[in-house]
């Protein structure tokens, strides 16, 4: 039986430089500043956390040791869902920043809903993806493509 998640809560992802990484996530994405650890009583384990949609927030933590051991660590890469009729503006938004950004569809019809992607990378490395797919109601996907030139990793 699987376990009854109901989503993912937290994602803590390690940042070298903490001011560079909130300037991007809240600067060139948007994500609102919902805390942070600093002062003495956080002494070596600084962070900020942002929130994401309604259930989801993510902490850039400085190299640490966490609770149970937890550390952020080095993803290949997170995604977060974007309403369809918001991609167009999300990807602007971003590229208004002179960030580079990466466009794959899914499938045949780059149009077709839940079907677009769009990919950045942090000041860390990270990939972030911002996908207008709904995971818990559009399950297949068609073979990734590569909307401009260029793309790593996808073929066509």
């Amino acid at each position: 039986m699987p376990v009854p998640t109901m989503g993912v809560t937290e994602l803590v992802i390690e940042v070298r430089d903490l001011a560079a990484s909130e300037q991007f996530y809240t600067g060139v994405l948007g994500l609102p500043v919902i805390g942070r650890w600093e002062g003495e009583a956080f002494r070596g384990r600084e962070a900020v956390w942002l929130q994401s949609g309604s259930q989801t927030r993510i902490g850039l933590w400085k190299p640490q040791i966490g609770i149970a051991g937890s550390r952020g660590g080095a993803h290949v890469h997170f995604a977060m869902t974007v309403a369809e009729g918001d991609y167009d503006a999300v990807v602007a938004q971003i590229r208004s920043h002179g960030v580079h950004v990466d466009e794959v569809y899914f499938g045949d019809d780059p149009t077709a809903p839940g079907q677009r992607s769009a990919y950045v990378t942090d000041p860390n490395g990270h990939v972030v993806e911002f996908w207008t797919r709904d995971v818990a109601t559009q399950t297949a996907a068609g073979p990734p493509r590569a909307k401009g030139p260029d793309v790593q990793g996808v073929n066509g």
